[in-house]
C-alpha cells in the first residue's frame, strides 16, 4: 500500500538520490582538503556535507515506493540544506556588511559562496514539492 502516488514518489527520490550524490561528492572533496578555490578544504563543512547526504540517500528507496518514511528522511535533508545555506548566506552577508563599515579590503564575490548554499539553492525545488505531499498529513 502506498501512503502517495509511485510517480510522485519516484520523482521525489530522483531529485533527493542527486541532491545527495552532489553532496557526498562535494562533501568528500572538502574532507579530503578541498578543489582550488571553488571547493573550500574543511573538514566540518565536508563531514555536514557527508551527512546531509547519507540523509537525503536513507529515504530515496521508500519515497520511490510511496511511503511517507522515505520522505522523513528528505524532510531531515532539506532541514540540514537549509540550516547550513542559511548559515553560510548569513556568514556571507556579515563580510558584506564588514566591507561596507570599511573592516574588510574587498566585496565577497558570489564565486566566494560555499557549496552548502549552492546545494541549498538546488534543494528548494524539492522543498516546495514535498511541502505539498504533507500539507495534510497527520504525523
Amino acid at each position: 500500500m502506498t501512503d502517495f502516488s509511485i510517480k510522485t514518489g519516484k520523482m521525489i527520490a530522483i531529485y533527493a538520490s542527486v541532491l545527495g550524490v552532489i553532496s557526498l561528492a562535494v562533501g568528500l572533496v572538502e574532507i579530503l582538503g578541498g578543489w582550488g578555490e571553488s571547493i573550500p578544504g574543511d573538514l566540518f563543512g565536508g563531514f555536514v556535507l557527508a551527512v546531509m547526504a547519507v540523509t537525503y540517500l536513507g529515504g530515496v528507496k521508500r519515497a520511490s515506493h510511496g511511503r511517507h518514511e522515505g520522505l522523513s528522511f528528505i524532510i531531515g535533508g532539506l532541514f540540514l540544506a537549509g540550516v547550513f545555506g542559511v548559515l553560510y548566506l548569513l556568514m556571507m552577508g556579515a563580510d558584506g556588511l564588514m566591507y561596507l563599515l570599511g573592516e574588510a579590503e574587498a566585496l565577497p564575490k558570489l564565486a566566494d559562496a560555499r557549496p552548502a548554499i549552492w546545494i541549498f539553492i538546488l534543494s528548494l525545488p524539492l522543498a516546495y514539492r514535498v511541502r505539498s505531499l504533507t500539507t495534510r498529513m497527520t504525523w
